[in-house]
């Protein structure tokens, strides 16, 4: 029924994990783990190889840093899909995307319906009551179909590492007219969070010089562009390369920038320094 495609730091996944996968599914499956325990695959050639070995017609794109709380998740999986309209299913993403690169979490509105473990901290639940149609999701955890997958790929021509990988399908998948939710009846808790490090701006830039004819891209007619977000958005891309000494076509950057936001790049610049003052460079 469905394939569960892992790209595991590991040869294989954890025991426990798999246990838990088989108390909580719910229906029949099968684990295609991809070893990058050498480090021979970006994620983006790691999910392709997983899509050629799947032998079922469901497929799901997990981390191996998960666990399932909810039982017989894998027959709610199977009714979601089955809507052919719908591309992609996930637990957290974003109606809307900035013009200026940044996280999906920082395009406000968003909607989540997970377990996050923050390092240091305690968990956070978030829950939703219904389902939300989306434009990105969260690559934590991502289900589709095989037959999605002869419209969409994921782009190792354009993209290596381990970033965007998620963005980037979402934004394949609506292009090719699909949909995509955050789905509220399947709970799983993620035990890390994203690194915005020197991988995440340079994929970051990749993707939305792919992209940028359609961005700022929503799924919500109601969402407008907004100068303020944009503005911060900026901000927060300006302080990661300040944090990684990126060393990147920086000029292309600002250049994109201005254009975007005009005078408003002047107060982005002034919430930058303000940050950078109040914050420790790592």
């Amino acid at each position: 029924m469905i394939s569960l495609i892992v790209c595991s730091k590991h040869q294989d996944i954890d025991e426990k994990l798999k246990n838990n996968i088989k108390e909580t599914i719910g229906v029949e499956y099968e684990l295609v783990v991809i070893d990058n325990s050498n480090n021979s695959y970006s994620i983006f050639e790691a999910y392709n190889e997983g899509i050629k070995r799947a032998k079922f017609d469901y497929l799901c794109f997990m981390h191996e840093d998960i666990w399932y709380h909810s039982p017989e998740w894998g027959e709610k999986v199977i009714n979601h899909l089955s809507d052919k309209e719908t591309g992609l299913i996930g637990l957290a993403g974003s109606f809307y995307l900035n013009e200026i690169p940044g996280p999906w979490f920082k395009s406000k509105p968003y909607v989540k319906n997970l377990v996050q473990k923050h390092q240091h901290k305690n968990s956070v639940n978030y829950t939703l009551d219904k389902n939300y149609q989306v434009l990105c999701l969260d690559g934590f955890w991502i289900c589709s179909r095989k037959d999605v997958f002869e419209k969409i790929t994921f782009d190792t021509l354009t993209f290596d590492g381990f970033h965007c990988y998620d963005l980037d399908i979402c934004l394949q998948a609506f292009n090719a007219g699909y949909k995509s939710y955050v789905i509220s009846d399947i709970l799983v808790e993620h035990y890390s969070t994203g690194s915005l490090n020197l991988q995440w701006i340079d994929s970051s830039i990749k993707l939305y010089k792919k992209w940028e004819s359609i961005m700022p891209a929503t799924v919500s007619p109601q969402i407008k562009k907004r100068k303020f977000a944009e503005t911060k958005a900026f901000r927060d891309l300006l302080y990661a390369m300040y944090r990684n000494d990126y060393k990147g076509d920086k000029k292309a950057i600002l250049k994109r920038a201005h254009k975007i936001l005009g005078f408003n790049i002047y107060t982005a610049y002034f919430l930058f320094f303000i940050k950078v003052l109040t914050k420790k460079k790592k």
